[in-house]
């Protein structure tokens, strides 16, 4: 008995050991996270023009040729709460920011929220939130459990951050059956929750422009483009609904707005990564358009 004891403490200690050294490895392997945290808390005095939203702002607009102050902070399958958040953490920090651009796309208010059970947001994100950028989402979270939790992995544990200084992550070329990957369901705008989500994320894109107004910060909203493969699944009360969004806050607050995501200009298949994420290429011209559109 004594034996099994014994060898059970050893054992304990042994993987409470592990889990400490990975989580420490974990904390000093950088990622996107970690980077644009740093970046934020050192150079937020710096920031013009500071862009927002999930992966079709991050790999789709190079902020190199918007001008050299200005800073991607968007992030994969990011949830606008998170936007919000980080929002309302710097602005009153950034003197020289002029304007913010968020990227509202087509899905994601329909579709994303971590108050329903079927929700495709996972606890990831979370954790990933809490522990590399210090914004929690409720009392309940707790970055220091993630080895057992399954949010250790190879981007976190061994690549290192992949977007360049000012917060891009290009992607080049096509990706394997690029046509389909990340694409819609035609149906997402009648999921059971829809009603309820779009009530959330219209709450927080008016919080995000009230932030803006305060400040006197321009506040714009655009809609990326997507390839026809992606548009053949986009229903057009959605985009209705995604118009009296922007009309909704607008009746409240100042915002600016450009669909983006049917424009001619962005027909050629060159242009994307998958279906719905322009490539190298198609970010470039994209972030020159943003810029002739919105004079900046």
């Amino acid at each position: 008995m004594k034996r099994f004891l014994l060898a059970l403490t050893i054992g304990c200690f042994s993987l409470f050991v592990f889990s400490g050294i990975i989580e420490y490895c974990q904390l000093r392997v950088g990622n996107n996270y970690s980077y644009k945290y740093w970046y934020m808390e050192e150079h937020r005095d710096k920031i013009r023009t500071l862009l927002l939203g999930n992966s079709t702002i991050e790999n789709s607009i190079n902020p190199q040729l918007i001008d050299d102050s200005t800073f991607n902070l968007a992030s994969s399958s990011r949830w606008i709460y998170y936007d919000f958040k980080l929002l309302d953490k710097y602005i009153s920090d950034m003197p020289n920011l002029k304007q913010v651009i968020f990227g509202m796309n087509y899905p994601n208010p329909f579709h994303q929220s971590y108050h329903f059970s079927d929700s495709d947001k996972n606890d990831y994100e979370k954790h990933m939130y809490e522990k590399f950028m210090h914004i929690k989402y409720d009392d309940n979270s707790n970055h220091w459990l993630g080895l057992f939790r399954g949010y250790i992995d190879y981007r976190t544990l061994f690549v290192g951050h992949l977007c360049d200084s000012l917060g891009y992550e290009a992607v080049e070329g096509q990706s394997d059956l690029w046509q389909t990957e990340h694409n819609i369901d035609p149906n997402v705008i009648y999921n059971e929750h829809a009603q309820e989500e779009l009530a959330e994320f219209t709450n927080y894109l008016k919080d995000m422009a009230r932030l803006c107004h305060l400040h006197n910060v321009r506040f714009i909203v655009i809609t990326p483009p997507c390839h026809d493969s992606y548009i053949a699944n986009v229903r057009q009360e959605g985009l209705d609904i995604l118009h009296g969004i922007i009309e909704s806050v607008r009746s409240e607050y100042p915002i600016e707005y450009i669909d983006y995501l049917q424009d001619e200009d962005y027909r050629a298949d060159s242009l994307y990564f998958n279906c719905s994420h322009l490539n190298s290429v198609g970010a470039d011209i994209f972030a020159l358009r943003v810029k002739k559109d919105f004079g900046l």
